[in-house]
């Protein structure tokens, strides 16, 4: 299982990535690792990419009954900043339910509760983005994951608004994508502390076209509790 694992993770990594990676303009490969062309995880292709590798894992592993089928739920609070003019602050609190279907990976859905502020933009957005996490380590004690996923966020008003740099004004209703690692630490029986580090984007895919989508790119941190159902 773990020689078709490694020649699964090889195949995805050598079709998906270029030499000569392109990063978005204003973005550089620290504020956005994994943001180069074509795998993109800051767009749409945060949620497609691990679609695709959660069904072939399915397809190229077997099921491990002692672990398989395990639900858990978790609440907590993230903090990202904008590292692009404005700068826009977002924080934010989450609930999130995962299932998990292999010892090394899990899916499952966050709903987020989001407060945007910067000195043009002071909204409220609720979004909801189901997710995947593939776990390099995974032992009692502590779990360390990656993930990526992405879903809708709905904010009161327009969001991002224009600024003295950008006079494009954005929508209410925007994707939003979130990929980052983390880790679980058992705390108590059943209970554990997680911690991630995310990468945060928010636009909506010039779908009233590329004057009306300004975007928000953050990195920030989230910190959570985590309970195992049974």
């Amino acid at each position: 299982m773990k020689l078709r694992l490694s020649l699964l993770l090889v195949a995805l990594l050598l079709t998906t990535v270029r030499f000569q990676a392109q990063y978005a303009e204003g973005d550089r490969w620290y504020n956005n690792p994994l943001g180069f062309e074509p795998v993109k995880l800051h767009t749409a292709m945060g949620f497609i990419l691990p679609a695709v590798a959660t069904g072939a894992c399915l397809l190229l592993t077997e099921r491990d009954s002692a672990t398989a089928g395990r639900v858990s739920v978790y609440e907590g609070i993230g903090l990202s900043w904008g590292y692009k003019y404005p700068h826009t602050f977002l924080p934010g609190n989450t609930v999130g339910v995962q299932y998990r279907l292999r010892k090394f990976l899990s899916v499952g859905a966050e709903f987020d509760v989001l407060f945007p502020r910067d000195d043009y933009n002071r909204t409220t957005g609720f979004a909801i983005r189901p997710f995947a996490r593939f776990y390099a380590v995974n032992r009692d004690p502590w779990r360390l994951y990656f993930e990526s996923g992405g879903g809708l966020i709905y904010t009161l008003t327009e969001f991002p608004k224009p600024t003295d740099r950008d006079d494009r004004l954005g929508l209410r209703l925007n994707g939003i994508t979130k990929y980052g690692i983390g880790t679980d630490i058992r705390i108590a029986e059943h209970t554990y502390l997680m911690f991630s580090i995310r990468h945060v984007h928010i636009s909506n895919g010039n779908s009233k076209g590329v004057e009306r989508n300004p975007s928000h790119d953050s990195n920030g941190v989230f910190v959570g509790i985590s309970k195992t159902l049974h």
